[in-house]
C-alpha cells in the first residue's frame, strides 16, 4: 500500500500547501480521490442491477431444475451469455475503492510524513520515541509509580537518568520496561531515559488518555498523528523532546477542522464528541438510503436479516472506532460518507432500472458487432465449453469439420485409395482422437479416449 500512498501524500501535500489547513485539504483530498473512483462506481451501479433485474429469471430455473445442480448451472450461464452479463463484473469496481481506501489510510493517521518537510527518518524516531515512552509510563501508571517517586532518593552527586536506567531494567518489577530499554540502540536508551529524569511531569504526560490513546500506540501506524499534541497539550512545555525539524513542522503545520484539534482524541467534555456522532450518522444514512432504492427498484428482492444486521454493524463500528482514535480520522469518515449519501442518490437517480434495461440493449447490440468481428463473448465460450463436456462424441464427419483447426495434415486421396475401407476407418478414428486430445488442451476439458 505504501506504492500507493506516496503518491496519493503527494496530492494531500499540494492541496494543504494551497490551502494551508489540513481539516479542508482533505475534504478536497476526499472529493478528489472519490471523483477518480466514481467511474467505477457506476460500473458496480449498473453490474448490480443488471443482475437484480435477472434475479426473477434465476429463481424460476432454480425452481424449474430443483436439484439438477448441473442443469441449473448450465441454464444459468446461458441466462448471462443472452443478457450479456458477467456475474464476476462486479468485482473488481469493488474492489479498487477498497485498495484505494487502504492507501488512503497512512496519508490520513501520518500527515507529518506525507504532507510535511520533516526528515521521515525523524519523524519514524520520533513516532518510536512517543511508542516506547508510552510503554515504560504506562507500566510505572498501572503500579502506582512516577518517576518523581523512583528517584526521589537520588543525590545530587548521583546521574538521574542512568540511576533511572538501573531502576526500570530490574525484569522481576518492571517486566514490559526492561524489554522496551533492551530492545534499543545505546543513543535511543538514553534520549528517553535523560528526558524522563530532566522534564518533570512528562511520565503522567504520556500517559493521560485525553492526550495518548493505547489503540493508536498499538495500531500499525503508530502515533504519529497524535504528536501534535506535544504542541497544543500542557502549553508546548514537552515539545523539546522531539527532533528540530519535526518541531519545526509541528509548530508550522495547522493540524484543524472547525477550530477543532484533529490530534485529540474525542471526547465528552467538548466539540470532539460530535465528530464521532455525525460519522455515524452519515453512514447510517447511507446505508437506509442505500435500502430504499433497492426495494424500490427491485421490490421482489427482500434483503435477509442477518444482511441488514451487517450493515448495521459497520456504522456502529466506526462510531465505536470514532471514540478512540485521533479526530483526523472521523473528519475523514464525516467527508467520505457524506459524499457517499450524495453518490448513492446520484446513481440511482441516474441508473434506473428503466435506463439499466436501456443501456442493456444498447450493450447487447455492440456485443453482438464485436462478437461477429472478434468470435463469442466469454460467457458465450463459457457456455460451449461446458455443453461440449456434457455432450455425446461427434461422429468422424462432425469431427471432421469441428475440428479441422487442429488438423495440419493435407488430405492424401492417393493414400486412401491404397487403405482398405477398415483401415481408412481406424486412421479416421484416430484423426479423430487426437484432434480432440488439442481441442480439450486447449479450452481446458477433460479428455477422454474412446
Amino acid at each position: 500500500m505504501g506504492l500507493l500512498a506516496t503518491p496519493l501524500g503527494w496530492l494531500m501535500k499540494g492541496l494543504y500547501m494551497l490551502v494551508k489547513n489540513y481539516g479542508i485539504a482533505l475534504l478536497l483530498f476526499t472529493v478528489i480521490t472519490r471523483l477518480i473512483t466514481l467511474p467505477v462506481n457506476i460500473k458496480q451501479q449498473k453490474s448490480t442491477q443488471r443482475m437484480a433485474m435477472l434475479q426473477p429469471e434465476l429463481e424460476k430455473i432454480k425452481k424449474k431444475y430443483g436439484k439438477n445442480q448441473e442443469k441449473v448451472n448450465e441454464e444459468t450461464m446461458k441466462l448471462y451469455s443472452e443478457h450479456n452479463v458477467n456475474p464476476m463484473a462486479s468485482c473488481l469496481p469493488m474492489l479498487v475503492p477498497l485498495i484505494l481506501l487502504y492507501a488512503m489510510i497512512p496519508v490520513v493517521y501520518q500527515p507529518l510524513t506525507y504532507v510535511t518537510d520533516a526528515d521521515k527518518n525523524n519523524v519514524k524516531s520520533d513516532s518510536a520515541y512517543v511508542k516506547n515512552l508510552y510503554t515504560i509510563c504506562a507500566e510505572l501508571d498501572d503500579s502506582a509509580k512516577t518517576i518523581d517517586k523512583l528517584l526521589k532518593d537520588v543525590t545530587e552527586d548521583e546521574d538521574r537518568a542512568e540511576k533511572l536506567g538501573e531502576i526500570l531494567s530490574d525484569e522481576k518489577k518492571y517486566k514490559k520496561s526492561a524489554k522496551a530499554l533492551s530492545s534499543m540502540t545505546e543513543d535511543e536508551k538514553n534520549r528517553i531515559l535523560n528526558d524522563l529524569a530532566n522534564y518533570e511531569g512528562l511520565d503522567t504526560f504520556i500517559v493521560d488518555p485525553d492526550n495518548f490513546t493505547p489503540n493508536l500506540m498499538r495500531s500499525t501506524y503508530g502515533p504519529e498523528a497524535l504528536i501534535f499534541n506535544f504542541k497544543t497539550k500542557a502549553d508546548g512545555k514537552y515539545l523539546g523532546v522531539l527532533h528540530g525539524d519535526v518541531q519545526t513542522a509541528v509548530e508550522d503545520f495547522d493540524y484543524t477542522a472547525f477550530g477543532l484539534d484533529l490530534g485529540k482524541i474525542p471526547t465528552k467534555k467538548d466539540a470532539t464528541v460530535f465528530i464521532p456522532i455525525v460519522s455515524f450518522v452519515l453512514q447510517l444514512a447511507t446505508t437506509i438510503i442505500s435500502q430504499i432504492f433497492q426495494r424500490r427498484n427491485n421490490p421482489e428482492n427482500k434483503m435477509q436479516g442477518n444482511m441488514l444486521i451487517m450493515l448495521l454493524m459497520m456504522p456502529l463500528l466506526s462510531l465505536w472506532i470514532g471514540f478512540k482514535f485521533p479526530c483526523g480520522l472521523g473528519v475523514y469518515w464525516i467527508y467520505s460518507s457524506g459524499w457517499a449519501v450524495i453518490q448513492v442518490i446520484f446513481l440511482n437517480l441516474v441508473y434506473t432500472p428503466d435506463k439499466i434495461k436501456e443501456l442493456a440493449a444498447k450493450d447487447a447490440e455492440k456485443a453482438k458487432e464485436k462478437r461477429k468481428k472478434k468470435g463469442p463473448s466469454f460467457m458465450e465460450r463459457a457456455l460451449e465449453v461446458r455443453n461440449e463436456q456434457g455432450s455425446t462424441p461427434p461422429t468422424v464427419e462432425q469431427a471432421k469439420k469441428k475440428y479441422s483447426e487442429f488438423d495440419d495434415d493435407d488430405d492424401d486421396d492417393g493414400e486412401d485409395k491404397k487403405l482398405s475401407k477398415s483401415q481408412r476407418r481406424d486412421r479416421d478414428r484416430q484423426k479423430l482422437n487426437e484432434a480432440r486430445k488439442r481441442y480439450a488442451e486447449k479450452y481446458g476439458d477433460e479428455y477422454n479416449e474412446d
